[in-house]
């Protein structure tokens, strides 16, 4: 292990990489740092080099979990007839409070949801990232069979509180 190969240098070293191709797999970073430095990094400091560039090009899981009531707020002050609401609960080890859930749904998707056929979706998918949790959408269906979003909620399960 060379002292200067941190997992920061490795990060700069494939941002554009990265950012170009953002499937790429940690077995093309090694490859790339391989042949440009002839020298071996692990599987798992190629992958955490990869979260690091999502991150600075992104930001942090927690800085997005902290945005998301601001910027629900604004997009329903920006569309008439919007509604949002979301839950906290508080955090025992003396941070800030931690998202429970968050719901959301547009006024104008409510309102062209009674143009749409008399049936609403919903279904769920889970995350898969750092925080799991499952994605809940309420779909509508057009006279053309086209799909509408009408509503969307982050839970931390499928359950009958959520």
């Amino acid at each position: 292990m060379h002292r200067n190969m941190t997992t920061d240098f490795i990060a700069n070293e494939i941002y554009g990489m990265v950012m170009d191709k953002m499937h790429l797999k940690p077995k093309m970073i090694i490859r790339r740092i391989q042949s440009k430095y002839h020298f071996n990094i692990s599987y798992a400091k190629a992958w955490r080099a990869k979260q690091r560039v999502f991150e600075r090009r992104f930001g942090t899981c927690e800085a997005s979990y902290d945005n998301l009531p601001r910027m629900l707020q604004i997009i329903a002050q920006r569309n008439p007839d919007s509604s949002y609401s979301f839950k906290e609960i508080p955090n025992h080890s003396g941070g800030r409070t931690i998202l429970q859930r968050a719901f959301f749904c547009l006024g104008p998707c409510v309102r062209a949801f009674q143009f749409c056929l008399p049936l609403l979706c919903i279904d769920g998918t889970f995350l898969t990232g750092k925080y799991r949790g499952t994605i809940l959408t309420a779909i509508g269906v057009d006279g053309n069979n086209q799909l509408m979003l009408v509503a969307f909620a982050f839970v931390e399960s499928e359950n009958t509180d959520s």
